[in-house]
């Protein structure tokens, strides 16, 4: 399949500048089924630029947009403008078909924001008493407050950045790339951050092999624009918690 080009997108400018590592979560999700075998649909992989590069994912940060795009298109459309649609497009399809409650005209950040939070209560409803228990001291959350405050108050936390918002970005993308792709993201040492996504691990991939599972939903398009999302967000987070002047 002929390769899309690339739609000048701000929000997708932060591939540029992202970790290989991160990166290479990202093209996983465009080019391989969930069996492992490389998606039919795909053309990233056929590159002669991206063979070049080897895992120097940034240095091709382009063609990886363009593969985002294309999934994100309709696929005939695509055949006669050559390429997709811009990540908040995508984005925007991915919450609705969620049910995501948020205002679709706010910056990217906010919407992710709001997807992760829409997937922390859906896993949250999966967790028993003891795990729900762990993740409040883990967010020094007050033990007193019952379970349903207790959640609003993470969703608040994640809504309004900072912090709590990177931590719960990187432990659900964590989680979505253990249920997809078999195993979860690679981290510098951080036994805080280590620790709580132990505890997340299984309840959010519950949540999101659930999701993958609902026919209405679940076409070959959002198993992979779900997951690339996600990957975005927590990207997007961590360069954020790095306060880098590019942002």
């Amino acid at each position: 399949m002929k390769m899309g080009k690339f739609r000048t997108d701000k929000d997708l400018e932060l591939l540029r500048y992202s970790d290989n590592e991160m990166l290479e979560v990202l093209v996983n999700y465009l080019t391989k089924d969930k069996d492992g075998s490389t998606r039919y649909t795909e053309s990233l992989t056929g590159e002669k630029a991206f063979q070049d590069a080897g895992k120097n994912y940034k240095q091709v940060w382009q063609l990886i947009g363009a593969e985002l795009q294309h999934f994100g298109g309709d696929t005939f459309v695509n055949l006669f403008r050559g390429n997709g649609v811009v990540y908040k497009e995508i984005l925007i399809d991915v919450c609705k078909k969620l049910s995501v409650k948020t205002d679709f005209s706010a910056d990217v950040v906010d919407i992710e924001q709001a997807l992760l939070a829409k997937l922390f209560t859906d896993s949250w409803e999966k967790m028993n008493e003891d795990e729900r228990r762990n993740i409040r001291n883990q967010f020094k959350i007050d033990g007193n407050l019952a379970s349903g405050a207790a959640l609003t108050a993470i969703i608040t936390s994640i809504r309004m950045g900072g912090f709590m918002s990177y931590q719960v970005a990187m432990i659900v993308a964590n989680a979505v790339a253990k249920a997809i792709l078999g195993k979860g993201l690679t981290f510098a040492a951080n036994a805080g951050l280590a620790r709580m996504i132990g505890i997340f691990t299984g309840p959010v991939g519950m949540a999101i092999t659930a999701l993958l599972t609902i026919p209405a939903i679940s076409g070959p398009a959002f198993r992979v624009t779900l997951p690339a999302v996600v990957q975005i967000a927590a990207m997007r987070q961590q360069m954020l918690s790095k306060k880098e002047d590019f942002f």
